[in-house]
């Protein structure tokens, strides 16, 4: 079967925007001059953000020795790119929980700190783009799966049986669904008006040799879900029957790294998750 591709355009728009001041932040901390306080300026016209940002600050995670009470101290001692980091966790969080209460994958929101925190660790490990730049767009690359989540009846029963006769999984998404999961979220952060870069490497992840923006962010994220991935098939009580993504070789070639580097790259994922939990279960 396949899901009408209307369906699918009426659960995109139905979505709530993405908050403004998270867009705005983004904006704005891609001037090269932008320093902390005009960050912490725009993220305090809203309560909500600030008091969860606040919250990550002083999770296990970030691992200070003494509370952070304010924005300014914030962004004083973790930077722009950070505080930025944290705005947009603080943002996502909200869909991919709303997501988890309504039927989709309970594990949603897990993935996506993992692909975040992944994606940091890999471009680490490559030295190839920036690791909080990664880690932005890691943990954005699957938000098209807060649209694909709300066919988890019926479309994954036939995604499933596509993959199981010879498609991949990617190719899979896109025979039911008439476009795949990162094309959905391509075309939610264009809905959102999120950066053009970020827009790009979310489309291509899965190919990321055909990113126009930045290939070399785009093989980071998709490796950060591979890697993702490989733990969560490793944790306990985990399926092992569950659908999973193939690695692109593309990717290897760009980063440099292979499936022995995830490999060595598995445990300090896992370590990296158990301090951020505080965040992901608060």
């Amino acid at each position: 079967m396949q899901i009408p591709l209307k369906d699918l355009m009426f659960e995109m728009r139905s979505l709530e925007p993405f908050p403004g001041v998270a867009a705005r932040v983004l904006d704005l901390s891609a001037k090269k001059d932008v320093v902390p306080g005009e960050l912490i300026d725009l993220v305090q016209t809203d309560p909500g953000i600030t008091s969860k940002v606040l919250k990550l600050c002083n999770s296990a995670y970030y691992g200070f020795q003494r509370e952070i009470a304010s924005l300014h101290e914030a962004g004083n001692l973790l930077g722009v790119t950070t505080l930025v980091n944290l705005v947009l966790t603080s943002s996502a969080g909200k869909y991919f929980k709303d997501t988890n209460q309504t039927g989709g994958d309970g594990n949603r929101w897990e993935m996506c700190v993992a692909n975040a925190i992944g994606s940091k660790i890999i471009a680490s490990r490559h030295g190839k783009v920036d690791p909080e730049r990664a880690y932005t767009a890691g943990l954005l690359e699957n938000i098209g799966h807060l649209v694909l989540d709300r066919f988890m009846d019926s479309g994954m029963t036939a995604i499933r049986a596509v993959a199981m006769s010879g498609s991949s999984l990617i190719e899979a998404e896109k025979k039911v669904l008439g476009m795949h999961h990162a094309e959905i979220g391509a075309r939610l952060t264009t809905r959102w008006s999120l950066p053009e870069v970020l827009v790009d490497v979310i489309r291509h992840h899965h190919q990321p040799e055909l990113a126009g923006e930045d290939t070399e962010l785009a093989a980071t994220i998709h490796l950060a879900e591979i890697l993702t991935q490989d733990v969560q098939m490793g944790a306990e009580g985990a399926d092992p029957n569950a659908l999973l993504y193939e690695v692109s070789e593309a990717a290897c070639d760009l980063t440099g790294l292979g499936l022995s580097d995830l490999n060595e790259l598995t445990g300090l994922l896992s370590s990296e998750l158990e301090k951020a939990r505080g965040f992901m279960e608060g």
